[in-house]
Order: structure tokens, then sequence, then C-alpha cells
């Protein structure tokens, strides 16, 4: 038999005990022993990539894609929980993950001359804005475009209203994503017939018949459709709902049967024990970045693929063979995976609507200054703070607007301007909120109206200094006309200290996700004015 394909999983026969035994011929046995389901993966080179990209050194620490592996019947691309990072997490060229990468490792497989097919956990969204659905959109239809089949309904699809979920999904002519949403417990308005989320789904990749259903936990069910509070919304036992439509799955003869949970590991664990006619289950819940090797659970291998599309997973079919299936947990870094025109096409579509509908403007995402102040810009500072805004004038904060505009060093040329998207904008300008994505009502809008305002600027650290600029400028035309006590307050409502910059205020941009190699000691000589001027 071909040793490639002996290395590729276990039979559906094979009980605990063998299966457990089988798991490092998965991956390749590691050199440390194998890490659990919700245990944070061990540091040596023998384990996971996803130890790496939590490093920030994927770069340094990338394996062959699929070494050794023959040509399946199928190879599956699963994914799930992606949290609108439609391009990879965070902004460091460095780190992990992005559609345009996906596209890229489908390519790839295909090249190969494999079969493929994909599916999604679901839990695509981070929160539910307009913005928010408009990126559910473009993240949907590049899936579409990479020929996913399904995407599991999740925490994030179960709280965009349900009439928005019908519209996306109802299968027909002219409808963006139809017949994509799968989730055999969830009930919309009351109406089971709707046909949205679809029970399951039943695709046939070659000679292979695969069919994939997807479960709503209780864990989940609590959070988004709380019993007695959601009534458009409701949620029925997961496992009543398995038993009654096995049969009708079974009676369609798939090859191979999958099952998507979105809930905890213990939950999927729970169902794996209870349905072992599911020789596969892909569980959302687990941790940001997963181990490389799977769970076996009886019969039913569990695999997860991690938190904002930092990885996907492959899992090859191999019909006859034993065993008959075979896991990779692909990081989808910078050195293997590059760009892909289609998934490009996508970020400049869903840019492109950001523009059209001008969302920095919106209602939706404007809130009250904290103290009821306004933002002057860092050239009215400059006017007493003169070495102060030199000093700035020269630095990267100066000219982040810039690159939204132009991108990063080596990004140029492919380069799609953000200078339309509130979630870059929150970073890269003066007067928003940068963890909530929210702009406070002086804030910056645009290169029309707010120039001034472009850029990371003093008032983003120090708070806006309308009133102390008033004040400052009264008590130089005529010392009694401020009142001292007013004048000192607001001088001191705007002082920074150290320890104040490194917890409260850096942080909100140069977080884990965003600058994974900040380090704040470092950075700080660099930005640090204590001039008295």
């Amino acid at each position: 038999m071909n040793t490639a394909r002996k290395l590729s999983w276990l039979r559906p026969t094979l009980g605990i005990g063998s299966a457990a035994a089988l798991l490092c011929v998965l991956t390749g046995c590691p050199k440390t022993p194998a890490p659990q389901p919700g245990t944070p993966p061990s540091t040596s080179k023998a384990t996971s990539p996803a130890t790496k990209s939590a490093q920030g050194k994927e770069a340094a620490y990338v394996r062959p894609l699929l070494k050794d592996w023959a040509k399946p019947a199928v190879a599956l691309m699963l994914s799930g929980e992606l949290h609108g990072y439609l391009e990879p997490c965070g902004c460091s060229l460095t780190q992990s993950g992005g559609l345009e990468r996906r596209g890229d490792l489908q390519r790839q497989l295909q090249e190969k001359g494999w079969s493929v097919a994909a599916f999604d956990v679901g839990d695509v969204l981070k929160r539910t804005r307009r913005q928010d659905q408009i990126k559910f959109e473009a993240i949907l239809n590049g899936l579409k475009q990479l020929g996913y089949s399904a995407v599991g309904a999740g925490d994030s699809e179960l709280r965009l209203p349900p009439d928005y979920l019908i519209g996306q999904f109802s299968e027909g002519d002219g409808i963006p994503l139809g017949g994509l949403l799968v989730a055999c417990n969830v009930v919309l308005f009351d109406a089971p017939d709707l046909g949205v989320p679809k029970p399951y789904t039943i695709t046939t990749v070659g000679d292979t018949k695969i069919a994939v259903t997807s479960v709503v936990c209780p864990s989940v069910a609590a959070d988004v459709a709380p019993e007695g509070v959601q009534s458009q919304v409701k949620i029925r036992p997961a496992s009543e709902v398995l038993r009654e439509i096995l049969p009708k799955i079974e009676a369609e003869q798939p090859a191979l049967k999958i099952l998507m949970t979105n809930g905890t590991t213990a939950e999927a664990e729970a169902l794996a024990k209870e349905f072992p006619e599911f020789p596969v289950i892909v569980a959302a819940g687990g941790p940001e970045d997963p181990a490389d090797q799977p769970r076996a659970v009886g019969k039913t291998l569990i695999v997860q693929t991690g938190h904002k599309g930092k990885y996907v997973g492959i899992l090859g079919y191999y019909p006859g063979e034993t065993p008959a299936l075979r896991w990779e947990l692909v990081n989808l870094d910078n050195v293997r995976f590059h760009s892909d025109e289609r998934m490009h096409r996508v970020m400049e579509n869903y840019q492109q609507q950001l523009k059209d509908l001008d969302l920095a403007r919106s209602p939706e995402l404007t809130v009250p200054q904290p103290r009821g102040d306004k933002y002057v810009g860092a050239a009215v500072c400059g006017e007493c703070h003169k070495q102060a805004y030199k000093k700035w004038q020269v630095s990267k904060h100066a000219h982040a607007f810039e690159s939204l505009e132009r991108g990063r060093k080596g990004q140029e040329a492919n380069w799609v301007s953000r200078v339309y998207d509130p979630e870059c904008l929150a970073c890269h300008v003066t007067g928003w909120d940068p963890q909530n994505v929210l702009r406070y009502d002086s804030g910056y809008l645009d290169m029309a109206s707010t120039a001034h305002l472009a850029g990371q600027q003093c008032e983003n650290c120090h708070g806006a200094g309308d009133k102390h600029t008033q004040l400052e400028r009264s008590f130089r035309k005529d010392l009694k006309s401020v009142d001292r006590n007013d004048l000192f307050a607001a001088r001191a409502a705007l002082k920074l200290n150290y320890k104040t910059a490194e917890i409260e205020v850096c942080s909100k941009c140069h977080d884990h996700e965003n600058s994974p190699g900040f380090k704040f000691e470092k950075y700080w000589d660099e930005v640090k004015h204590p001039w008295k001027d």
C-alpha cells in the first residue's frame, strides 16, 4: 500500500484506544506530548505552527505544504470563526490569514490536480453594524468564489436581523449568497419551511458525495436566542434534530458525513459520542491558535481551525484505504501564500462600497466626546508646544493616514486604499475610539472637511484640546479674563504620564493583533516629548 496513504487517518471501526495510538500519524509524531484542545501549544519546533504565529514568528517557521501527501479523492478546505478578518489578522506584514492567501492555497491544491471542496463552520463577523453587513456579504461572496458549499450559522450570523439573513441566503436568481447558510436546528420566524438556513447540504466533488450539516449548541443558543426573549430566532435541541435528519442524510448515500458545531469543545465532544455516524466534526469554540493534532473521540475526528482566518485545515479523503482520512492545519503565512486576483477584487469592491456609503458620517458610528470637548488638530497644539510639535512632524504617527492611502513599504504595487474604512481610520486619524471603532462627534471625517485631523496626532493621547486652547489664548490676551482654577484644571486634564500611556493609551492601537512586535519601552523613547514649551 502507498506509504503516504497509510499516514492518513483511522478506519471508522477503530475504538478510542486505537484512535489515540494513531494520532501521531496524522501530522507526524511530535517530540513533546500532543496538546489537548483548550491547552496552550508547546513552544517546541515540533509542535503547531499556531505557536509560531502566536509569537509573530511564522515567517521564520514554515514547513512544506502537505508534504508526502498522495493525491486524495477530494481535499476539503475547512475554516471558521473568521471574526471579520477579510485580510490578515492585524496590520503587521508577517501576520497570518486573509482571503487572498486562502485563495492562493486553493490554487496550489488545484495545481496539484486535486479535487477541492470547502466548508466553513461560521461566526464570520465581529459586530453587526452596517459596515459589518457589507463585509459579511463581501466575505461570503469571496467564499462562494472559492467554491465553499456551506457556512454554518454561528454566533455572529444569528445576531444579524433574521429578515436580512433570509434576503441574503434564500435560493433563487439574483440572491447573492443563496443556499449557503446551513444549520439544522435553527428556525427563523417560527417557519421551518423557509429554507433559511438549510438543514444540510449535499456536495459532489469528482466521484465523492459529501453531506454537511451544522448545529448551534446550547452555549451559543443561550447567548443569541434566550428562551422567552428572542422570538424571531428559535434554536431546537441539537441532538433531537440530528436524530431527525440523519436518516434523510444517510438516504442520500454520501461517502463522507461532516458535522459542524457552534458551541464549546466539550459540546462537540459530547455530540461525537452520541453520533458516531459522523466521522468528522468541525468544531468552533476552541482556542484562537489550535494545536496541529486533531482529537479522536470514539470513531470521530474533531478538528478545529482557530480564529480570525489565520489557518485553514486540509482534510484529505482516501476511500478504500486504511486509514481513510488525513489532516493538516495550514498556517496562511506570508512566505508560502500570496495574492489571489479574485479575492483582491473582493477587497477592492468592499472598499469601494465603503467609499460610496461614506460610513464615517454614519450616526451609528458617532458618539459624544467623553469630556464634551472638541478636537483642534496638531497644528494648533504646535502654536505653544513648538518642540513637541516638531518631533511629532517627523514621526510615523504624523504619516499614519498616508499608510492607508499607499500601504507600507513593499505593499504599494497591490495596495487597495483604506481611507474610507472606519475600522482602519480609527487608528490612523484623530478623534476616534480605536477599540470600538466609533467617531467622536468632532473627530476626523474626510480630507475635504477635516484634513487637519488626518494622522495619529497629539489629541489621541492627551485628549481633545479645544477648551484648553481657548483658555490659554484668553489668558495670554488678558491674565484676568480666565479663572486660574479652570486654566490649571484644563492643563491637568491633558497631561499624560508614562504609566497611563503604557496601560490606557498606546495599547488601544498597538495591541497584540495590529502590533504583535510592539515593545512599549522601545517605542516610548521614539515619541516622548518632555519639553515644557
